[in-house]
């Protein structure tokens, strides 16, 4: 069974990515790749992260994405901005205002200073007019 979920919505000019369950830092990387494979396909710069159901956040993932993967997928995705809404459950939420391992990686990753903008969201539907609206 595949770990996530992957589409683009012509309609909304969106891509959507949403795991099913928890998995390994090698199926998020997989994942990631996967959906920035389908970006170049439509030239699609909104990405709708749905990380619900993805278990925990992983610090080792939060530095790849901010480091390595989210800085090489806006260069190649430019001059479109790279812009993704970040759905977390509550407990996500949490661990990222609570977990003194993850805070400061966390809060690295969503600065204002990054080549892409991220932010985090408990709400599909504000998550969708965030993307939906102009870039900062």
């Amino acid at each position: 069974m595949l770990a996530h979920h992957l589409h683009y919505r012509p309609d909304l000019g969106l891509l959507f990515l949403r795991w099913l369950r928890p998995g390994t830092l090698a199926d998020a990387q997989a994942s990631y790749r996967a959906a920035l494979v389908l970006a170049h396909q439509h030239g699609c710069g909104r990405w709708l992260l749905d990380a619900r159901r993805a278990g925990l956040i992983e610090v080792a993932e939060t530095n790849w994405l901010a480091d390595e993967f989210f800085p090489e997928a806006a260069a190649g995705l430019a001059p479109q901005p790279l812009r993704l809404a970040v759905l977390s459950s509550p407990a996500r939420i949490e661990q990222m205002h609570a977990d003194a391992a993850v805070a400061p990686h966390v809060a690295r990753a969503l600065a204002p200073e990054r080549p892409y903008q991220a932010r985090i969201f408990a709400d599909e539907g504000i998550a969708v007019a965030w993307l939906a609206g102009p870039p900062a």
